[in-house]
């Protein structure tokens, strides 16, 4: 709805109000526009005047009486223009005081942050967050559960992941060797299965994920360096010792 619109560019009901009629009528004086709105004077004067210096409304003075009429439609393409240009002035000043803010902010200890997902539409958003992360990927499978749980959507992750650039390590348990086909950027190696265990370990950057395969498959994450840096290290390790 227009008034929907135009409430969003900053016009109160009664300037609402007051433009439309304007609009429609082609123009008025005060006291018509009071009637025809059922506003009144006061608050139409009031309208007129916010409208004015918005610049969607104009006015023509006869003998010390005004004639109001509103700018053509096609004005509000400005008024939303000035907006955007507003929003983009905020948003660089508010770049540059964040940056004087952490400047003079104390240095906190590392922080630990986590949350427990539950269901496939909650796993799905986690995998589409390492995506945007841009990080590389440790994975210690428990098996290939990934892959059978999501179907065409695994295939359709790691090609995307594979696009960006970001390249995947996956230790597995040497009982699925013949099972593993490898998309691009994914390098795997295999362990005897008593170094893994039922659930999927992932880390990348300062996150740590664990992530239980049931029917309703549950996940939780961590995140926090010095914990990611530990698991990350013990990947590293069984990683040396894994074969190709």
């Amino acid at each position: 709805m227009i008034e929907a619109t135009l409430e969003r560019l900053g016009f109160s009901p009664s300037e609402t109000k007051v433009y439309l009629h304007l609009l429609r009528s082609g123009s008025g004086y005060a006291n018509s526009i009071s009637a025809a709105t059922h506003i009144n004077r006061t608050n139409v004067y009031e309208a007129l005047d916010r409208l004015i210096a918005k610049g969607a409304v104009s006015f023509v003075s006869k003998n010390k009486v005004k004639s109001f009429q509103a700018k053509p439609p096609e004005h509000l393409k400005v008024l939303v223009e000035e907006k955007e240009a507003d929003v983009e002035r905020t948003r660089r000043a508010l770049l540059k005081d964040i940056i004087e803010l952490k400047k003079s902010a104390p240095k906190v200890k590392e922080s630990l942050e986590a949350g427990i997902f539950v269901g496939r539409k909650a796993l799905k958003s986690i995998f589409e967050e390492m995506l945007d992360a841009g990080e590389p990927l440790s994975f210690l499978a428990a098996n290939l559960q990934f892959r059978y749980f999501f179907g065409a959507y695994f295939w359709q992750w790691h090609k995307k992941r594979a696009s960006l650039g970001i390249i995947q390590r996956t230790i597995f348990p040497e009982s699925v060797r013949k099972d593993v086909k490898p998309p691009e950027l994914w390098e795997r190696k295999f362990v005897g299965n008593g170094y893994t265990s039922p659930t999927t370990t992932i880390v990348y950057g300062d996150n740590c994920l664990f992530i239980q395969w049931t029917k309703e498959p549950l996940a939780i994450k961590i995140e926090n360096a010095g914990i990611a840096r530990s698991h990350q290290n013990y990947f590293n390790a069984l990683w040396k010792m894994a074969k190709e």
